[in-house]
């Protein structure tokens, strides 16, 4: 039976990626047609960042492969060593896994070096989260990249699913589905949600989450300044700091906020924290602070505010709930304000969000795993728009 069973696998090097596939993820592993297996990268291996692969393991998951890296983010040069090695390791997995269809979302560098060694293999590639546009990072052109790598793709708006065409990808093979992350929020299990999260008063804390901007020359320590800055004005709220990812100078944002927390008896910091005790967090704070992906997509339907920081995610379409305020201690101040004010009068209007999507993000695959042997006997052909002259 199992020589019948399409083999599909999902690359994830973060606790974000993962995160946001993993009850899509569910319906793929219990479809017994499908054979699932999750192959783990980047910083979810690493102890630095709270080996956080076990939580892949405690949700019950078949991970096929831990391809571990040498993480430093502390310069661009030693990003590009990880992704030459991520390259070279990939290329040897992808050589003995041939995959019916491989998962790929969004734009971290090392999901870059995966979508490469796949597309090489000719393993077709399934883009989730592509189209989209963040200006102020180094995930702008990966993304771009690893969809000129891919043979289908699911987009979270109808301007990504035009923007994905517009880069030369058949119609046909672009579907916008919503963003998973916009209807997993309003899933969480509180199982998973740890008793320190619980302990929190809700309503009476800030979720402050920041990373690096890498594009446009900030410098990563005045960016920190400015946030801590303005949270000094809150003594009587909680922080709650949630740990950076792995991009260049991120250890000096993990350094800063380290000493924050340690000199300040109102600041917690989670570095490791589930998927729902994440949403939780969010669910019953005031806002996120920051300039996370997740105060664009997901804090929405949750009905909070966001105060997105800087231009990381310049060019994202974006909810009335967001409010975007530059690197100045006083505008995340007022804006911070304006949350407090603003806190329980939030609707949930949300425009990545569609009803049922990781079940329709199943059913489309499905579709596309039952077409994919034929479409792979022909080389990917680049879709040329008509353009009115």
């Amino acid at each position: 039976m199992s020589g019948d069973r399409k083999r599909v696998g999902f690359v994830t090097g973060s606790r974000a990626d993962y995160g946001i596939m993993r009850n899509f993820l569910k319906l793929l592993d219990e479809d017994g047609n499908i054979l699932l297996d999750i192959i783990t990268t980047g910083a979810l291996l690493s102890e630095k960042y709270g080996r956080q692969v076990e939580l892949i393991y405690k949700d019950g998951f078949h991970v096929s492969a831990e391809i571990g890296l040498t993480l430093d983010s502390s310069s661009n040069e030693k990003v590009l060593f990880t992704m030459s090695e991520a390259l070279g390791k990939f290329a040897a997995y992808f050589n003995d896994n041939p995959y019916d269809l491989l998962l790929i979302l969004g734009d971290r560098y090392e999901m870059l070096s995966a979508a490469l060694a796949a597309a090489m293999q000719r393993i077709p590639i399934l883009h989730i989260h592509g189209g989209e546009a963040t200006y102020g990072n180094y995930d702008e052109f990966i993304r771009h990249a690893i969809t000129k790598m891919s043979r289908y793709h699911f987009t979270s708006t109808e301007v990504y699913r035009e923007r994905v065409i517009q880069l030369g990808e058949n119609p046909g093979n672009v579907f916008n589905l919503g963003a998973l992350g916009a209807e997993n929020c309003l899933r969480m299990d509180e199982e998973n949600v740890t008793g320190e999260v619980k302990q929190l008063e809700k309503g009476q804390y800030f979720v402050i989450l920041f990373h690096p901007e890498t594009l446009t020359g900030m410098d990563v320590v005045q960016q920190g300044r400015e946030i801590l800055m303005a949270l000094e004005n809150y003594p009587g709220y909680k922080l709650v700091f949630i740990g950076v990812n792995a991009d260049t100078d991120s250890d000096l944002i993990r350094e800063m906020v380290s000493g924050f927390v340690a000199s300040h008896k109102n600041a917690v910091y989670f570095e490791n924290l589930h998927t729902d005790a994440y949403h939780y967090l969010l669910k019953h704070g005031i806002c996120l602070v920051g300039n996370s992906s997740s105060g664009i997509i997901e804090a929405p339907s949750l009905g909070i505010s966001t105060v997105n920081i800087g231009n990381r995610q310049k060019g994202r379409v974006r909810g009335e709930s967001v409010m975007d305020v530059g690197w100045d201690a006083a505008e995340i101040k007022a804006a911070m304000d304006r949350a407090i004010k603003k806190h329980g009068s939030i609707g949930q209007g949300n425009p990545y969000f569609q009803e049922n999507a990781a079940k329709n993000y199943y059913r489309k695959t499905l579709e596309l795993l039952s077409r994919v042997e034929e479409d792979r006997k022909e080389p990917k052909e680049f879709y040329d728009l008509k353009v009115m002259v």
